[in-house]
């Protein structure tokens, strides 16, 4: 804007330079409408009159060779101003102003009071009239004989100050006006982005609990848009990694319960078919024998049943519905020495709250680690302890037969444990020597977000 201010007014310059007759043409009108004043009663104000043609070159800016003069329909010179007063009753003129001037004469006062002028050139020479009307007639006309024109604004440097004035005007104006478009053109942008940004809020607060089928509803093309479109496609790629992810955790799920049955209840049943169809074969020929194949028979059974138990305790998904982790556990621990007979203690301390994926990770863990120290250790006692703070740490301890650790080839369950953990950014040590027992240790930070554990 402020550039195109600087253009106008130069426009303006060179308009002037350009059409010095026109713009002279223009300033004679002027004088002609201001000199009616001085004729309109029935008598000549002949002072005013003659002031004002002397006077109206200098207040224009005005310069040039020639005279101005006012004549009456008979052609008698009312006031006179210029190089010489013509001692003819009419100024010698050319036959065409004279036209010009009978055409004044002519006109209606309605169009005589429209800033009419007309202007003849005679070689080197303009001649300008225009007319002194009241609302009733043309009483007279203002004729200009022009020569080596001069205007004031041609001259640069008498230019400049009158452009710094307009220019500061202008800009004033300019600046106000663009304060008053600015606020309202950014209290009505700063509305539509802000409820383009509240979609953005409203996914990602629903992203934030897990629920990646809501995306954002933006499909303009700007960069806003743009970034809405790739958080949409990211939002797509988490759901289907979740999904991926939970098909995983099931596929994990259905072959440790396959593991489970296959290492204790298959073998088992297997024992038990033997001991049932020896005792079938001697319950004729040696009864007592019989009885006790049935017996150990039964005995396997019951432990058949302990640990069917153990395993649909483990796969029960609401073990930690409406608890925390250190309940969950607790009760846990309370079932598992009431199936496997091995006494068992728990520990908890501190009482900060885990993420839900972080506290099925551990409740996990110690399934799994529980589950080997019955099948595996032999132990006679079990302490499991546990301590939310900062960080999350699991102790399960067992007085069992042990092992050695550069000897031992990590199974199924270890190898869960360690990429539950591994998951979560925290850390999973074993610690164990023949005949003294096995120490195991998870740990992580009770948040996602922090840094893992070295």
């Amino acid at each position: 804007m402020i550039l195109l201010e600087m253009i106008a007014v130069l426009g303006y310059y060179a308009f002037v330079n350009l059409n010095t007759n026109k713009v002279l043409a223009m300033q004679v009108g002027t004088v002609a409408q201001n000199a009616a004043s001085s004729i309109s009663g029935p008598y000549i104000n002949q002072n005013k009159l003659d002031q004002a043609l002397r006077e109206w070159p200098a207040e224009f800016g005005a310069e040039f060779q020639g005279y101005s003069a006012v004549v009456d329909p008979d052609g008698e010179i009312l006031a006179f101003s210029g190089d010489s007063m013509p001692d003819i009753r009419m100024l010698h003129i050319p036959d065409k102003v004279r036209l010009n001037i009978q055409s004044t004469f002519a006109l209606v006062p309605t169009a005589a009071k429209t800033l009419r002028t007309y202007t003849a050139k005679v070689q080197d020479t303009v001649y300008i009239v225009a007319p002194i009307a009241n609302n009733v007639e043309v009483r007279a006309v203002l004729v200009v004989k022009a020569s080596h024109i001069h205007l004031a604004s041609q001259t640069f440097s008498q230019f400049i100050p009158n452009a710094a004035s307009f220019f500061g005007i202008s800009l004033l104006g300019f600046l106000v006006g663009a304060t008053i478009v600015g606020i309202a053109f950014g209290i009505v942008t700063s509305r539509s982005l802000v409820r383009r940004i509240q979609k953005f809020l409203t996914s990602a607060n629903r992203w934030s609990e897990g629920d990646f089928s809501v995306f954002v509803q933006d499909h303009s093309g700007d960069e806003l848009g743009q970034l809405g479109h790739r958080l949409n496609h990211m939002a797509g790629q988490l759901q289907q990694l979740l999904r991926t992810r939970q098909d995983l955790a099931a596929v994990e799920e259905r072959n440790r319960l396959a593991r489970e049955l296959h290492d204790s209840i298959k073998q088992q049943m297997f024992a038990v078919s033997i001991w049932v169809n020896t005792g079938r074969s001697l319950i004729e020929q040696d009864k007592e024998t019989a009885k006790s194949h049935l017996a150990e028979a039964e005995k396997l059974i019951g432990h058949m049943q302990r640990e069917l138990n153990a395993l649909i305790l483990a796969l029960r998904p609401i073990a930690l519905e409406g608890k925390d982790l250190p309940k969950a556990l607790s009760e846990y621990v309370r079932a598992w020495q009431g199936q496997t007979g091995i006494a068992a203690a728990f520990e908890s301390f501190g009482d900060d709250m885990a993420l839900p994926a972080i506290e099925e990770a551990f409740y996990r863990i110690a399934q799994e680690a529980l589950s080997n120290t019955a099948r595996h250790s032999g132990a006679r006692e079990v302490t499991v302890r546990l301590e939310c703070s900062d960080s999350i740490t699991l102790m399960i301890r067992d007085n069992g037969r042990g092992f050695d650790e550069l000897h031992i080839r990590p199974g199924v369950g270890l190898s869960s444990m360690r990429e539950r953990m591994a998951a979560l950014g925290g850390k999973l040590d074993i610690w164990s020597e023949p005949g003294k027992g096995t120490l195991i240790t998870a740990q992580c930070y009770t948040r996602e977000n922090q840094k893992e554990i070295s």
